[in-house]
């Protein structure tokens, strides 16, 4: 237990960074958490300060400290539940960072991140669930929610074989698909603005 819990903690650390809320306030003198959306991503980032680049910027930053997170377990304890848990600890620093009164993104960028070393089959379907609602006009919120909700379940669905492949770390295809399910509940949680969004569109 107490590996996981210092994984957590070590993810949670890495994850806190706000590397978003930082660049804006260096380049713009502008706060994040007061302007445009109010959350500190790359989308957000991106907007505020008026920077493409700088919204880019912050959305490859904060995938690196997932893909941090994930690697300094793996390289300590060769365990892919520990490794796992990194990363969902990165998530939760990165939406919820103490040192900004724990209100940060939304964390996609970090598990995406992540994922490069934990296995791809996650991003691949998101991305592309995700790329279909937006040609079909849907807002990025609503997109983000209706993929985050229906990739664990096509993951279910898919061949053994296939998930096996896009593995990075070694873990059974029934150990990824769990942990993609709590992955999801965490990325969920962040949404629930969203949430009320998709509730009056619905209600309309």
């Amino acid at each position: 237990m107490v590996p996981y819990v210092f994984s957590l903690l070590g993810g949670y650390l890495v994850g806190s960074i706000p590397i978003g809320y930082l660049l804006v306030k260096y380049r713009s003198r502008l706060d994040l958490r007061d302007s445009g959306s109010r959350n500190v991503g790359a989308l957000n980032a991106g907007v505020v300060s008026g920077s493409k680049s700088l919204g880019i910027t912050v959305g490859v930053l904060d995938g690196v400290k997932g893909l941090a997170a994930v690697t300094a377990s793996w390289l300590i304890t060769g365990s892919f539940w520990i490794s796992a848990v990194a990363l969902i600890g990165a998530v939760v620093g990165h939406n919820y960072p103490v040192w900004l009164k724990f209100k940060g993104g939304r964390g996609l960028a970090t598990a995406c991140g992540g994922l490069f070393a934990v296995g791809i089959g996650y991003t691949i379907v998101w991305c592309t669930l995700w790329s279909v609602l937006k040609w079909q006009r849907q807002s990025i919120l609503r997109s983000n929610v209706i993929a985050t909700l229906a990739t664990p379940a096509i993951l279910f669905l898919l061949p053994v074989q296939a998930l096996s492949f896009l593995m990075v770390l070694p873990a059974e295809p029934a150990e990824y698909r769990i942990f993609c399910v709590c992955l999801s509940v965490v990325l969920l949680l962040s949404h629930v603005d969203a949430f009320k969004e998709v509730q009056e569109e619905v209600g309309s």
